[in-house]
């Protein structure tokens, strides 16, 4: 397939040189800009973009015309000024539009992994986020303000380009996390600032211990215990900082490894996978796997393997 992106004078890339899609099965592996982490399109195609996934965040910023992405099992009509975050490794198609254009930012965010804040932000990644005026007023008009400042920033080729789009990015996700915890926190009770203080610092340390431990068994009560609450407190509260329960959280974590096992070990057993990913048994492991993906793991890695014969 040819590059992604009609170059017209104002918006071509930094370099020349672009290699065409390179595939394993559905995973795509990011041509980024050399030396940097990320690669922004100013896309006009009028094909579409078959399912695939990536270790990329991905951002579509919406610019002409209507234009239909679909995302973990859910079609997105987006309209001109919305915007879609597609999580990296999560499945997505791109339908292609007879005319129209918009933004794709591809951006690779493990050096974000070392901050103790990005983990709160996960059960907001959970799914595809969804960002137009209408559903996000209060955030909206400035994340889109940043975004059209980093696709600037990058076609403009300046000096300290990548470094400075890190910046807005960071601004961008401190926005949704703000939002989202401060709206939170609304919903809930009449915590006070030292509240919501302890609170937030109690739940980020938890959602990092649980990154580094989802293998391990864990109940309720053990969890609750960890961090000083009775099972009531700590369900009620891990709801209301997470719109999430402890046990999707978990899942939904424990099945991210399991699509990465499954992808990069095609010879591995799928029993072997389900104990390695923390599920202490093959039923529970197939359950929330066609939970969280619409498909079995068997079929997930079949599905792998054909698109690897169709490319």
């Amino acid at each position: 397939m040819d590059s992604p992106t009609n170059f017209t004078p104002r918006y071509e890339q930094p370099v020349s040189n672009f290699t065409e899609r390179s595939l394993n099965g559905s995973q795509e592996y990011v041509d980024f800009i050399p030396k940097s982490h990320l690669r922004i399109w100013y896309n006009q195609q009028t094909e579409g973009y078959a399912s695939h996934y990536h270790n990329a965040l991905e951002i579509i910023a919406c610019a002409q015309e209507p234009y239909t992405v679909t995302a973990n099992n859910h079609t997105y009509l987006l309209q001109p000024g919305d915007i879609l975050f597609i999580p990296p490794f999560m499945l997505h198609e791109l339908h292609g539009a007879p005319y129209g254009s918009r933004f794709i930012f591809l951006i690779g965010i493990d050096m974000l992994q070392c901050f103790q804040d990005y983990k709160m932000l996960d059960p907001v990644f959970m799914t595809p986020y969804l960002c137009t005026p209408a559903l996000r007023p209060e955030i909206h008009p400035h994340i889109h303000e940043l975004l059209m400042k980093m696709k600037d920033i990058y076609f403009s080729h300046d000096l300290f380009w990548e470094t400075s789009i890190y910046l807005l990015l960071l601004d961008i996700l401190l926005t949704i996390g703000r939002f989202h915890y401060n709206q939170n926190n609304m919903e809930g009770s009449h915590a006070t600032d030292n509240n919501q203080q302890k609170y937030y610092e109690i739940f980020a340390g938890l959602l990092n211990y649980v990154d580094a431990h989802y293998t391990e068994e864990f109940t309720l009560e053990q969890v609750a215990n960890r961090i000083g609450f009775s099972k009531y407190h700590f369900t009620r509260l891990f709801k209301q900082h997470t719109h999430t329960t402890f046990h999707n959280y978990l899942c939904h974590k424990r099945i991210q490894a399991a699509q990465a096992m499954l992808t990069a070990n095609r010879d591995l057993p799928v029993t072997d996978i389900a104990f390695q990913t923390g599920f202490n048994n093959l039923t529970s492991f197939n359950r929330s796997f066609n939970k969280y993906t619409n498909c079995s793991p068997t079929e997930y890695r079949n599905k792998l393997q054909h698109d690897n014969m169709e490319y």
